[in-house]
C-alpha cells in the first residue's frame, strides 16, 4: 500500500507539472525535452498502481518498461542540452539519432507482449525457468536491453557532466553574475540518479526485502528525483535566454554547446585582431570599467561593454582571454572587488550594503568572489585591515 502511496504521490506531482507545461510549449521551445523525461518517468513508476489496482495491465506494462527505460538518458541530455546552448533550442530531426536504442526496445517490447501468459509469467516471476524458443530469445533481448541502459545511462551522466562544465566556461565569458544560471540543481539530480540506481541494483542483488534495502526505497528516491525535476525544471530558464538573437552570432555562438580541447589561440586562429588593436581594446575596456564604473551596472554584460566600448563582442571576447589572461566574469568582478575593499577599509556600512553598492546582485556571490580574490570573508578582510 505504501509503493502505491509513493507511487500516485509521484505521478500526481508529473501531472501537475505537465498540465502547468503544455500551454508553455509553443514559446518555450527548449521544454519538450523535459516533457519527454517527465512522460517516461511516469510511465515507469507507475509500476506499483498496475501490480496492486489493473494487474490485467502487468504484462503491458512490463513490455513498455524497456522503451521508456531506453528512452530516459537521451531525454535528459536533450534537456541539459537545451538549457545549456548558446543559440535558442528546438527540435531537430536529427536529435532522433540518440534514441536509436529503441530499435532494440520496440521489438523486445513486442516479444515480451506476444508471449503467452504462461511464459510471461514464468520469465518475469518465477525462479527457475527452461528457457528456449521465443521465451530464450526474450530473456536474451532484456539482458542485452538491461546492459545497454546502464552503460547508456553512465555515459549520458558523464556527458551532461561535461557538458555543464563547459557551459559554465561559457557563462563567464558573457556574463559578470551567474545567479540563476550555473544549474547546480542538475548537480544534484545527477547525484541521486547514481544513488537511485546503486540503490535499486543493490536491491536486486540481495533478494529479499529488507527495513533498508527494498522496493519502496526505490519509489522514495523516484519520488525525490521527480520533485527535484518538476520544482526546478518548471522554472530554469536557459542560461543565454536573455540575450538578443543578433548577439549571439558573436563570441559564444562561435564556440560550440559541446565540450571540446581547444586552446585559446586555436579558437581565435581565424580573427583579424592585431596585437596592437588588442591593446587599444584593452585601454578603452580599462577606462569603461574603472573610471566610468561600468562594474557598478549589476546586468552588465560583454555585448553591453563592448556596444559602450564600440567593438564588436568577439574582439572584446579575444582580448580579455588573449591580451588580460581573464574571462569576462572574473575581469568585471575584480574590479568589484577593488571597490569593496575601499568600502570594508572606510565605510562602516553593512557587507550587505557594500555588495549591493558596488555592483553584486547577492550576498552569497560577493561572499564567493571576495574569498576567491582575497583568501578572507569581507568581515575577515574588515577585521584585518582594521587591526593595523
Amino acid at each position: 500500500m505504501i509503493q502505491v502511496i509513493v507511487s500516485a504521490t509521484a505521478l500526481g506531482i508529473i501531472g501537475l507539472t505537465i498540465q502547468q507545461l503544455m500551454p508553455q510549449l509553443p514559446q518555450r521551445r527548449f521544454l519538450l525535452p523535459l516533457l519527454f523525461v517527465l512522460w517516461a518517468m511516469a510511465l515507469i513508476i507507475i509500476g506499483p498502481i498496475i501490480f496492486n489496482t489493473l494487474p490485467e495491465l502487468t504484462f503491458v506494462y512490463i513490455a513498455s518498461l524497456p522503451i521508456t527505460f531506453l528512452a530516459l538518458p537521451a531525454s535528459l541530455y536533450l534537456y541539459c542540452r537545451a538549457l545549456t546552448a548558446s543559440t535558442p533550442w528546438h527540435w531537430q530531426w536529427s536529435y532522433l539519432g540518440l534514441y536509436w536504442p529503441q530499435l532494440l526496445a520496440i521489438p523486445l517490447a513486442l516479444l515480451i507482449y506476444t508471449l503467452p501468459t504462461a511464459e510471461q509469467q514464468a520469465l518475469f516471476f518465477a525462479d527457475d525457468t527452461e528457457l528456449q524458443g521465443q521465451l530464450l530469445l526474450t530473456a536474451a533481448l532484456f539482458f542485452i536491453a538491461t546492459m545497454l541502459w546502464l552503460v547508456l545511462s553512465l555515459m549520458s551522466l558523464l556527458r551532461i557532466t561535461l557538458l555543464i562544465k563547459h557551459y559554465r566556461q561559457r557563462l563567464k565569458q558573457v556574463f559578470a553574475a551567474d545567479d540563476g544560471k550555473k544549474l547546480g540543481w542538475l548537480g544534484a539530480l545527477m547525484v541521486i540518479l547514481l544513488l537511485s540506481w546503486g540503490y535499486a541494483v543493490l536491491v536486486f542483488l540481495v533478494g529479499e526485502p529488507s527495513p533498508w534495502l527494498n522496493e519502496t526505497g526505490v519509489l522514495l528516491l523516484a519520488l525525490l528525483l521527480v520533485w527535484l525535476l518538476c520544482s526546478c525544471g518548471l522554472n530554469q530558464q536557459p542560461g543565454f535566454a536573455g540575450l538578443a538573437a543578433t548577439t549571439l552570432t558573436e563570441a559564444v555562438a562561435a564556440e560550440p554547446d559541446e565540450p571540446m580541447t581547444k586552446t585559446d589561440n586555436t579558437k581565435y586562429q581565424r580573427s583579424a585582431l592585431a596585437e596592437v588593436q588588442a591593446q587599444r581594446i584593452a585601454a578603452k575596456l580599462q577606462q569603461a570599467v574603472y573610471s566610468e564604473q561600468l562594474y557598478l551596472d549589476p546586468a552588465l554584460t560583454l555585448y553591453k561593454l563592448a556596444e559602450h566600448i564600440g567593438v564588436s563582442a568577439q574582439y572584446l571576447s579575444q582580448t580579455l582571454n588573449q591580451t588580460l589572461q581573464q574571462s569576462f566574469y572574473d575581469y568585471i568582478n575584480e574590479a568589484r572587488i577593488t571597490a569593496a575593499k575601499q568600502q570594508l577599509q572606510h565605510t562602516n556600512a553593512s557587507i550587505l550594503t557594500i555588495a549591493m553598492a558596488v555592483g553584486f546582485n547577492a550576498r552569497s556571490s560577493f561572499y564567493k568572489a571576495f574569498k576567491t580574490s582575497t583568501g578572507l570573508t569581507p568581515a575577515q578582510y574588515r577585521a584585518q585591515y582594521s587591526g593595523q
